[in-house]
């Protein structure tokens, strides 16, 4: 799942400089919800039938705390807390991206592969913290 979250990514990167810029949100959006679910999977043994990026970070947050991980839930809820707006982007992306027109400018889609980016890398932290 983690190599496919890459994949998607990397396919996001590649449309936003053809200028694709609807498919590219689409294809970062699934690059986050897969890496959270990797994460989920790992940590957890479970993936949730969710597709929101805000609910698969809500849910690991709190299973993390429940689990005792405080601290690491923290630094998932201030990364949600950072990039609400982004995160907000990403999930409507998935939706719109299927039903409806919208658009994103090329520097709205840019930062939507940055914060993958920066998620990608806290995941990764995540990971390390709990899993060791």
């Amino acid at each position: 799942m983690k190599s496919r979250s890459r994949r998607f990514l990397g396919l996001g990167l590649e449309l936003l400089q053809r200028g694709d810029l609807e498919l590219a949100a689409f294809n970062i959006h699934e690059s986050c919800q897969l890496r959270l679910k990797a994460s989920l999977l790992r940590i957890l043994s479970e993936i949730p039938r969710v597709h929101s990026v805000r609910e698969l970070l809500g849910i690991l947050s709190a299973k993390l705390e429940e689990a005792g991980f405080v601290e690491v839930s923290a630094k998932i809820k201030d990364f949600a807390k950072l990039y609400r707006d982004e995160l907000v982007d990403l999930d409507s992306a998935y939706i719109a991206s299927r039903y409806t027109f919208f658009t994103f400018t090329r520097g709205d889609v840019e930062k939507l592969a940055q914060v993958c980016s920066e998620l990608h890398s806290l995941l990764e932290e995540v990971e390390k913290s709990v899993l060791g």
